[in-house]
């Protein structure tokens, strides 16, 4: 009896057990030749996870897979690859026959997100499925040191003012000496009558003797605005 019920039982798991591929395709990006010997694909479940290296023909063949939902990775040590959800479920053959087959559902699944968010359908279809991964880059273990650019040294904010105030005293003589004779006489007049120094001082003299204070007081100083004092009233 035991044995029976054992055999029955080896039966239904051989029946409902699926099979598919996961195919590497040529892309720009990466050659399938150039995949190291070491790559493998895991499919991920509650259990153990099952694992398939990688064949001569760029692929990953999974046999006697059991119905449920699994994780499928590509583990490469040069290149990363997109994560699948692969599922396998039994479905009727014909409608009403009682008949059921394995039916294999693959979609793009993204790491960190909730198992429901599927993404990009990737194939469906019975035993003998080909389902294909897609690499999504070189893997970049260490960071590249930028090397000395001259237009990176020119941008730098220091250089640029160095830059100009040096163009301003070895370029002021050669405009002075050719300015128009007009203009440069006014230019010659304002400096006379000092109009670029002595505002700046006297600018300057004003915000040193203000009174803040005093200020926001209300009170105003007489003495800068210069008022004369009252008169005083004559004696008789």
């Amino acid at each position: 009896m035991w044995t029976s019920l054992s055999t029955i039982a080896s039966l239904a798991s051989v029946a409902s057990a699926a099979r598919f591929m996961l195919h590497v395709p040529a892309t720009p990006l990466v050659n399938p030749s150039i995949l190291p010997s070491t790559t493998h694909a895991t499919l991920q479940s509650s259990g153990p996870p099952q694992d398939a290296y990688i064949t001569r023909s760029n692929s990953f063949n999974f046999n006697n897979v059991s119905v449920g939902s699994y994780l499928a990775t590509v583990h490469c040590r040069d290149f990363a690859f997109e994560p699948l959800r692969i599922d396998v479920t039994l479905e009727e053959a014909v409608e009403g026959s009682g008949e059921k087959k394995e039916v294999v559902k693959a979609w793009q699944t993204f790491v960190g997100n909730e198992w429901e968010n599927k993404g990009e359908n990737r194939g469906q279809g019975g035993n003998g499925l080909v389902i294909e991964v897609r690499p999504l880059g070189l893997k970049a273990f260490y960071q590249e040191r930028t090397g000395f650019s001259p237009l990176s040294f020119l941008k730098n904010p220091m250089i640029l003012m160095a830059l100009v105030s040096m163009g301003l005293i070895f370029g002021m003589p050669y405009i002075m000496e050719n300015m128009d004779p007009e203009m440069k006489a006014e230019f010659e007049e304002m400096q006379k009558k000092g109009v670029t120094g002595s505002s700046t001082t006297d600018t300057a003299k004003q915000i040193q003797n203000f009174d803040l204070a005093g200020w926001m007081a209300g009170q105003t100083d007489t003495s800068s605005r210069g008022h004369s004092p009252a008169p005083q009233s004559k004696k008789k």
